[in-house]
């Protein structure tokens, strides 16, 4: 349990590096708008930073949060465990068939001489298979886990 725990915060911790990435990328933007001017511009920035960014600080924050559960032993954690990750594995499968799909076209288009972008098809495809990786052993430690000693939760 404490290696899954870690891998949570991990993979939080990735999740919200990633969303600042984002969010930070949305504001590069202000400068090269050409209408409007930057109070104008700004509301437009701000939405489109909260649109790409908040739910994966979201879910960031969630899995901190059922990281540390998962690390000092929360009485409910297998239930939070399979819900969780029930959940985050139709969007991780998803990832993956998106990276498959994508890296066939790139093959396709380099061999007609194209294909510059063809390696941005391995993001979806590393993203789903973290994701899928950490919500199958969650959901197989929430299963196979054996409980603590002393009762109080899974150990």
């Amino acid at each position: 349990m404490r290696i899954l725990a870690a891998f949570h915060l991990a993979w939080s911790l990735v999740l919200i590096l990633i969303a600042a990435w984002f969010a930070s990328a949305a504001f590069r933007i202000l400068p090269y708008m050409s209408t409007g001017t930057l109070w104008t511009n700004l509301p437009r920035v701000l939405m489109m930073a909260a649109v790409q960014a908040g739910p994966m600080i979201a879910l960031g924050l969630w899995m901190a949060i059922l990281g540390r559960w998962t690390w000092r032993g929360h009485p409910n954690i297998r239930v939070l465990l399979l819900i969780t990750h029930g959940f985050l594995l139709v969007p991780g499968i998803g990832a993956i068939a998106v990276g498959i799909l994508a890296l066939r076209a790139a093959e396709r288009s380099a061999a007609r001489g194209g294909g510059l972008m063809g390696a941005i098809a391995t993001i979806p495809l590393a993203v789903g298979i973290c994701m899928s990786s950490l919500a199958f052993v969650a959901i197989a430690v929430a299963l196979l886990g054996r409980p603590r000693s002393d009762g109080v939760g899974p150990g």
